[in-house]
């Protein structure tokens, strides 16, 4: 297992669509700190670093779909994949490899969000609000998230034999993580009723009796299942840490933890079975 970490070490640091997805996030954290602290100087007013620093969380999930696809699926069409179960490594080691890689691949897309954030952002804008020690676990959660969601798109492209299909399925689910977890979040902060509006007979706007809303989510079983969901699926958790409305690190944490084994014995079970052509 040491020479197939070796020989994807050397693979990943090849890759430009990993070192492309590294510049994007500098690029992005570099463009929203800059422009914070440009508003800043024109209306004398700095909002902190902690709404700019955690926008990276939104796009973990696209850059390690995308870093995943490209590394692993490559594989396949090459014959690499091939070769080395015929030289004699088993399956397992074959897979938890390309599960080391990709998580390795996704922490530092990470760090190279979080370096020039803090570089940046530290003196420009300012310390944190919310505290130094929840944005640093906040930051760990991120890390775990980016985790999850290597191990999510490892167990995909592992089983997907096409480069082209591994990566289209994998962009695909990571923008159906963040549209259920969108759907799901708004849902939860729906409020009870909705004011109402009407024009006066004086062309004034006045407001009129609350109605109730029909999205809101009264306490019960459909609540908890959605709040159980809230802090499960990866595409709420990004939106959570961008809204820094995390109240349940840990807990989310955790379920990124769940994620990652349940995927990762899933894929070993179904990678087992896969017949490489």
């Amino acid at each position: 297992m040491r020479k197939l970490l070796s020989a994807g070490l050397v693979r990943l640091w090849r890759n430009k669509i990993f070192w492309l997805s590294c510049a994007v996030m500098a690029g992005l954290e570099t463009f929203y700190i800059i422009s914070a602290w440009c508003d800043g100087r024109e209306t004398g007013l700095y909002s902190g670093l902690d709404r700019i620093y955690f926008l990276f969380s939104a796009v973990v999930g696209f850059l390690s779909a995308l870093t995943c696809a490209f590394s692993i699926g490559p594989e396949y069409s090459d014959g690499t994949l091939r070769n080395k179960l015929i030289s004699g490594h088993t399956r397992q080691s074959v897979y938890l490899t390309s599960l080391l890689l990709t998580a390795l691949a996704s922490v530092i897309i990470c760090l190279f969000a979080i370096v020039p954030a803090l570089a940046l952002g530290l003196p420009l804008l300012g310390s944190f609000r919310m505290g130094t020690l929840h944005a640093a676990v906040c930051t760990v959660g991120i890390l775990a998230l980016s985790l999850a969601f290597s191990s999510i798109f490892t167990m995909l492209t592992m089983l997907i034999d096409s480069r082209t299909a591994s990566s289209v399925w994998a962009l695909v689910l990571a923008l159906l993580f963040l549209v259920a977890g969108s759907y799901v979040y708004n849902r939860l902060d729906a409020p009870p009723t909705l004011q109402g509006y009407e024009l006066s007979v004086n062309g004034e706007l006045v407001e009129t009796e609350p109605t109730p809303n029909p999205a809101y989510l009264s306490e019960g079983p459909i609540r908890k299942v959605y709040e159980c969901l809230d802090i499960f699926l990866p595409g709420s958790q990004s939106i959570h840490y961008c809204d820094l409305n995390a109240d349940h690190v840990g807990a989310m944490i955790a379920c990124d933890g769940v994620l990652i084994l349940l995927t990762t014995a899933a894929g070993l079970a179904l990678f087992r079975r896969k017949d490489i052509k």
